[in-house]
């Protein structure tokens, strides 16, 4: 049994079909049906069904991927020990909820790749829950998420490297001081309620006896900055203290809660993943870039 064979029977179900995975593995079809068809012999049963349209993982073939999936990523974490000084290459694919793609994601990502020049990184952008989901399918190497609002599989750890408190934002001119009466008496800018942060905010809404008023939900959280700016509502979003600091210059910005509530940011993986490595270059580098004072945001 070859490691190069159970990365292929990998491959073939992060990407669908033996036609995609052999693309990206940059082998002919018939190299990756060879493959398959070497474990198969050396295993005496077939793990496809063949008898659709195309082949599909059988209950022994789940079993296999399953142990593969451990057995390669213990090989590549042994591999990383070894090499940890040198650069590493090949497609990485990350996840990312989208409030963080403006910053710090940018300056993080132009760091590893200065240092790793063969990476191909990739970003696919979501809510925390899907990208949860992603990863744990094995389609995303990792993501940067939300505190998760759920059970976490026994493969899977969270990492938060960052702690954001949440803040009412409102035009200056409007006279309530109070979250309650700002919330109470104009149009409810709302963060993503499907997101695990959104679902933060409604619950503690909720346990403050706190009733908004229908406005617009968003998002984006920069778009729901913008919204609050322009003086058609109120926003309930979380920021680091620094800009919260700098939004008071042209905003109403009143902590939100007693006692505070906080949205925390990590990273999501897989506890063997082959990519520990990347995954604590990264988590240091946005734990540094998202607490820096300078931050450029838009």
């Amino acid at each position: 049994m070859s490691i190069r064979a159970l990365k292929t029977l990998i491959a073939i179900d992060k990407y669908g079909s033996f036609a995609a995975a052999s693309q990206k593995l940059g082998l002919t079809q018939a190299a990756v049906s060879l493959q398959i068809k070497k474990l198969e012999d050396e295993f005496q049963t077939e793990i496809f069904d063949r008898s659709g349209h195309k082949p599909r993982l059988n209950t022994k073939g789940q079993t296999l991927l399953k142990e593969a999936r451990q057995i390669v990523a213990q090989y590549d974490r042994l591999k990383g020990l070894l090499h940890q000084n040198e650069s590493f290459s090949g497609p990485l694919i990350i996840g990312s909820i989208n409030t963080v793609q403006a910053a710090p994601l940018p300056i993080v990502i132009r760091e590893i790749q200065d240092s790793h020049p063969n990476l191909q990184i990739s970003i696919k952008t979501g809510l925390s829950a899907e990208l949860t989901q992603a990863v744990e399918a094995g389609q995303l190497d990792f993501a940067i998420t939300t505190a998760p609002q759920i059970i976490l599989p026994t493969t899977m750890i969270w990492r938060p490297y960052f702690d954001e408190r949440f803040f009412v934002l409102a035009p200056k001119d409007f006279a309530e001081e109070t979250p309650a009466g700002l919330l109470s008496n104009h149009p409810y800018v709302c963060f993503d309620r499907q997101a695990w942060a959104g679902q933060m905010v409604e619950q503690r809404l909720k346990q403050d006896g706190i009733v908004t008023q229908d406005g617009m939900e968003l998002d984006s959280l920069e778009a729901t900055i913008k919204m609050a700016q322009a003086s058609l509502g109120v926003a309930v979003v979380s920021l680091p203290d620094h800009r919260a600091q700098k939004l008071t210059q042209t905003m109403k910005v009143v902590p939100f809660s007693d006692p505070p509530l906080y949205r925390s940011l990590g990273l999501m993986h897989k506890k063997e993943s082959p990519w520990w490595y990347i995954i604590d270059t990264f988590f240091q580098s946005l734990q540094h870039h998202t607490a820096a004072p300078n931050l450029n945001y838009f």
